[in-house]
């Protein structure tokens, strides 16, 4: 019987193209001129704890327009600093984290997923090769999980949703209010348990005054973005926003004969609806809507086996498509570029209660993901080497948490309960046509149903004026069932099916505690010290990628980790100096990584593995200091290092050479103690900005930034050098802004990657090809904002 798919790929009207022009007129961003300028714009700050998803944002007046005050929840009051200088917020609690406000993002011209990590210290994010999904680690701790079907190490929040499934966070970055990067074990205080920590994307809230603009940036590689919102009051206790984006272009790769590749094709829609109901409730409901049309990330070849030539342009690709395959999948041959469709939607409700001696909150939330992705995993002309995914996941969450009121009381007290529920179906078809003895074309389908329950308490008190204590304690459960994994092989030129194998069910339970102990030390009113030790863990997993034998679904099992932190926090010269500084060791316990599986006859594949014994320790700081009126300067830093101590995995390139001296497969293990992660070890970033006034009421604000990432060597590649090691690079960017504050608008110059280094993100690796995704070239745009 035929296997016919059903048709997804739609045709040249696009309905990011449609949205564009269905949103021009209520989609924008916060610009310059809606902010006052950017002289006194708030930096990085290292050092907050860990947002809980009701909070109300604190901010100094320098970094916010008053069309961006929160309604206050219950009595609370929202107090804003006139003073000028670094903000005190964080500074006295013991954690580090990095919170990038709505100015900082559009300063540092933050636009997508991967500009993060210019921002901020030992935060990794890249592409998984041939997809766009993205991973992401801090301090070393992540998962390349190329099958989205596990979950991340690092875990992406959207107003206090998580987002289990990282390709659910793309087109999420317009109209932000800010994003925080918190390191470390987490689960105690929101959400769910991980090892390496959180991203917390804080969307535009609705304002109680009538707020709306418009943004247009054009750029290089005909890179058009429009975004914006419309936000204000529908009565006295209603209130309301709409923000939108369409992203188009911007593809610099080409192929051989100078075809351009790697356009965006993303429109968003995102609306709220907040009823203040009285003085102690509130209502926020909130939804989304995402279409992607982009063509797949896409790669440059560093290596094959099948005599295609290897050239030297990075930003070189290719691509090929049997019609034979495009037949089965259901799909034009005749367009054979990879590409997605994919489209996002969810949907959530919270109600924030306050009462005499406590706060509860309550949210729950629905996400939903169709994807549909056709990439080619060699970056070959030839036809072989294809994928088709099909991946059908919700996520339904719901979490009630409950609070002593007054963050600042001698005793403070926190608890509740998370609890998430996956439905997943997907299917890969892979054409390993260049491996011999390999059928032509497999498909791999499943369904996976996981279920997660989190629940925790977390305490702190002051038991001497200047000494706070701290503990927490969290129980996870997380139960996962792999169903139906059905692996069959598929004539190319008849398109039946043959050879099925059903291999069953399999499952994975996951029943731990964490907790985390400390103290911190206000030495003075400007500098504090703190300690913290934790134990974080992450649930266990499932591989599931061309599954040829029963081995290759043995579950891997849950990681945990072992923290110990110290630093401190400090204002100084009259708060004109921000200084922040954090050390970190993690005793590291079966840590998931990607590593390598041997699976004749299609050779080695990914697959995840567990290293019984490590450890990663490192430092970072951050300043921001404000010399004289006008001038704003930052920097971070930071410094990790990871070794294994008890490991042996299959060792992919001796296995993959010695099959192409003998023609046979055969394992080569390598026992990895002793051997570096190969971690970026180095990454630094800072930016000076300055503004002055032209002609009394404009605004000139001038802008130089740079980032440097160290070297890095890929997961699959312990030890190995050479073109498995991404190289360091330094990338430089600058901006120049004309502003009318008065008249709310603002017209902004700007490029990225100025001296036009070639880098590269991530590889990716089959038995027989090694290949790279690039990064940006240098982007020259200008975009001009206006508000009202």
């Amino acid at each position: 019987m035929s296997r016919q798919p059903k048709r997804f790929f739609l045709n040249s009207c696009s309905r990011p193209t449609l949205l564009a022009s269905m949103t021009l007129g209520i989609t924008v961003v916060l610009s310059l001129a809606g902010s006052g300028g950017g002289a006194h714009a708030q930096g990085t700050t290292t050092g907050m704890h860990h947002p809980t998803p009701h909070r109300q944002t604190v901010r100094p007046r320098h970094v916010s327009s008053g069309a961006h005050k929160p309604i206050p929840a219950g009595g609370e009051t929202v107090q804003v600093s006139a003073r000028r200088g670094v903000t005190s917020a964080g500074q006295h609690n013991a954690h580090s984290e990095t919170v990038l406000s709505r100015q900082e993002l559009q300063n540092r011209n933050v636009r997508q997923m991967t500009d993060i990590v210019r921002v901020a210290p030992n935060l990794t994010i890249q592409p998984s090769f041939g997809s766009a999904a993205l991973n992401f680690a801090l301090r070393g701790v992540g998962l390349m999980d190329f099958t989205q079907n596990n979950t991340p190490s690092v875990m992406p929040y959207v107003d206090g949703v998580a987002y289990p499934v990282s390709i659910m966070t793309t087109g999420i970055l317009f109209d932000m209010d800010d994003v925080s990067v918190a390191p470390g074990a987490s689960g105690f205080t929101h959400g769910q348990s991980t090892t390496g920590g959180e991203i917390n994307f804080h969307t535009g809230d609705p304002t109680e005054r009538f707020h709306t603009g418009l943004t247009e940036d054009i750029a290089s590689y005909g890179r058009n973005r429009v975004e914006g919102f419309v936000s204000g009051p529908l009565s006295r206790s209603v209130s309301y926003r709409i923000a939108g984006q369409s992203l188009t272009g911007g593809g610099f790769q080409h192929n051989a004969q100078g075809t351009g590749y790697g356009n965006s094709n993303i429109g968003a829609l995102r609306g709220k609806l907040r009823w203040q109901i009285d003085e102690t409730s509130r209502l926020d409901i909130g939804g989304h809507w995402t279409t992607d049309q982009s063509e797949s990330s896409s790669g440059h070849n560093l290596y094959n086996s099948y005599g295609v030539p290897v050239t030297g342009d990075i930003y070189q690709t290719a691509w090929g498509l049997d019609p034979r395959f495009a037949k089965i999948i259901g799909i034009d041959p005749g367009n054979a570029k990879p590409r997605e469709d994919n489209l996002f939607w969810g949907a959530n409700i919270r109600y924030t209660k306050t009462f005499s001696w406590a706060r509860l909150w309550s949210q729950s939330a629905y996400e939903m993901v169709d994807e549909h992705e056709l990439t080619n995993q060699t970056n070959s002309v030839r036809s072989f080497g294809n994928m088709f995914r099909n991946n059908q996941t919700n996520v339904f969450s719901q979490e009630v948490k409950l609070e002593s009121r007054d963050p600042k009381a001698r005793f403070h007290w926190e608890t509740g309960l998370y609890y998430s529920r996956a439905r997943m179906a997907q299917s890969f078809w892979y054409d390993s046509s260049d491996r011999p003895g390999t059928t032509p074309l497999n498909e791999t389908s499943y369904r996976q149903n996981q279920q997660n329950f989190n629940q925790y308490v977390q305490l702190s008190y002051r038991i001497l004026p200047k000494l706070t204590l701290i503990g927490a304690i969290n129980h996870e459960s997380d139960d996962r069932q792999m169903l139906n994994l059905t692996s069959t092989n598929v004539n190319l030129d008849t398109g039946l099916a043959y050879g099925q194998t059903n291999f069953g069910n399999s499952g994975a339970l996951t029943n731990q505690f964490g907790g985390r102990v400390g103290a911190q030390y206000q030495f003075t009113p400007n500098v504090m010290g703190y300690a913290i030790f934790s134990k974080g863990f992450k649930p266990g997993g499932f591989s599931a990628n061309i599954t040829q034998n029963a081995n290759q679904l043995r579950p891997f099992k849950p990681e945990s980790v072992l923290t110990y932190e110290g630093g401190f926090k400090s204002m100084l010269f009259d708060r004109r100096l921000r200084f922040n500084a954090a050390g970190f060791y993690y005793d590291y316990r079966d840590q998931q990584i990607l590593g390598s599986i041997l699976v004749p006859p299609y050779g080695v594949l990914g697959g995840y593995v567990n290293a019984p014994r490590s450890y990663i320790y490192g430092a970072e700081f951050d300043m921001e200091a404000h010399p004289f009126h006008g001038l704003v300067l930052t920097q971070n830093f930071g410094y990790q290092n990871g070794v294994f101590t008890q490991f042996q995995s299959l060792n992919r390139s001796a296995t993959t050479a010695q099959f192409a001296n003998t023609g046979r497969w055969s394992p080569i293990y390598t026992n990895y103690n002793g051997y570096n992660m190969g971690l970026a070890n180095l990454t630094l970033s800072g930016a000076a900005v300055y503004s002055w006034h032209v002609f009394r009421d404009y605004r000139m604000t001038f802008d130089v930034d740079y980032n440097y990432r160290g070297a890095q060597t890929q997961p699959q590649h312990i030890g190995d050098g050479g073109i498995y090691r991404a190289p360091a690079y330094f990338l430089v960017n600058s901006f120049l802004t004309f502003a009318a504050p008065r008249q709310h608008w603002a017209l902004t110059v700007y490029g990225q990657n100025l001296a036009d280094r070639r880098y590269w993100l991530s590889g990716g690796t089959q038995a027989t090809f090694y290949g790279v995704i690039p990064g940006l070239p240098r982007f020259v745009g200008a975009k001009i904002n206006v508000t009202y």
